[in-house]
């Protein structure tokens, strides 16, 4: 892991963000002279590099006001190359251990519900959490990644040292709370979502298996399941459901209205 401040490496950082979120190196999602300003602030701007000093993999950090020690994960991203090999798990453990060693003890960040490797890896395998569905909280971002679409978020929230979280990092291991095998409250019918009746205790909420290459096939069915699972998702949540898992095998979000 390497510190991004400097100049060539802020260039760097810029050009790798434009090539993971696939924009026109003109547009990138972060200038490298805002890398640097942000670096110099004292913030965490951190890449994980290969052998040969390629970025694998950066994140951009923001401190909180001060007197409240929570940091605000504004952009993470790992390289297509490096998926599956546990970089952005190591980032995600050096991003920790900076903010423990700075009297941080939340680190919180959005992700897009739609994606399922994101929603796996920030609720199972960080033991994460999430309470609030943010409508179209970015505004209209028009990247590769995000395409046209309205860009809804999950705010996810890191208790650094919550049990589930050092038992995520330390041990590798996620312990998932038990609850009743859910039913599903929104499914998928090949690339289309299907809302069901289900008002059980615990329900599934579906997603995409892959909505990136969903946007690019078919805008319209992407679009189709972003309104519904803003409606399921998003509305439970503001009934005071809780999210307690993301569960790949099902596909989708596991909720409960049960007692913690």
């Amino acid at each position: 892991m390497q510190t991004l401040g400097p100049t060539a490496r802020s260039v760097a950082c810029e050009r790798f963000l434009c090539e993971v979120w696939r924009t026109d190196p003109d547009r990138p999602p972060i200038p490298a002279d805002v890398i640097t300003a942000i670096a110099d602030a004292g913030n965490y701007v951190v890449g994980a590099l290969d052998e040969t000093d390629g970025l694998l993999a950066a994140a951009i950090g923001l401190w909180g006001p001060p007197g409240r020690p929570v940091m605000h994960s504004h952009i993470a991203g790992v390289h297509a190359a490096a998926r599956g090999r546990d970089v952005g798990f190591a980032l995600k453990l050096d991003q920790r251990a900076h903010a423990l060693e700075n009297g941080g003890a939340q680190i919180t960040w959005t992700f897009d519900p739609l994606v399922a490797r994101n929603a796996h890896f920030n609720l199972r395998k960080l033991a994460g959490t999430a309470d609030e569905y943010l409508v179209d909280h970015y505004g209209r971002l028009s990247d590769g990644v995000n395409g046209t679409d309205d860009s809804d978020r999950l705010l996810l929230r890191w208790d650094l040292l919550a049990a589930p979280v050092r038992a995520a990092c330390d041990e590798g291991v996620r312990r998932v709370p038990a609850v009743p095998t859910p039913r599903a409250r929104l499914i998928a019918d090949g690339d289309r979502p299907v809302p069901c009746p289900a008002d059980d205790e615990t329900v599934l909420v579906a997603v995409p298996a892959d909505i990136e290459d969903l946007r690019r096939r078919d805008p319209a069915a992407a679009r189709d399941w972003r309104l519904a699972v803003r409606d399921a998702l998003g509305g439970l949540l503001a009934d005071g459901a809780r999210l307690v898992d993301f569960d790949r095998s099902a596909g989708g979000y596991v909720l409960t209205r049960g007692e913690r």
